[in-house]
């Protein structure tokens, strides 16, 4: 999720779950069990610790992300325009992540 969809439904649908607070306590569920299975998979490269603070790091790159995406729509941007802006966010906040080797 890019959170870099300016469709109406998909901006209705992002404000509704991010302001009902029931439905953003589940989203954030899922984000932890997206962290899990990435802190798994990573400990097939290194050990335990170093993939769980790993997995959490490009979780919360993702979250912030995408947040920042939704934001700037809801403000009146379009997809189109912000798509530039957004790759180079992407690029910049992987960029600041430590490499597993």
């Amino acid at each position: 999720m890019t959170g870099l969809n300016d469709h109406p439904e998909v901006l209705g649908y992002h404000r509704m779950v991010f302001t009902t607070p029931a439905l953003a306590a589940r989203v954030f569920r899922y984000m932890a069990l997206d962290e899990e299975a990435l802190a798994v998979a990573l400990t097939e490269v290194t050990d335990d610790l170093t993939a769980r603070l790993v997995a959490g790091q490009v979780l919360t790159v993702q979250r912030v992300l995408a947040r920042r995406n939704w934001q700037v729509l809801v403000e009146g941007e379009t997809a189109e325009r912000a798509h530039p802006a957004a790759v180079a966010a992407a690029d910049h906040a992987f960029a600041l992540l430590p490499a597993i080797g």
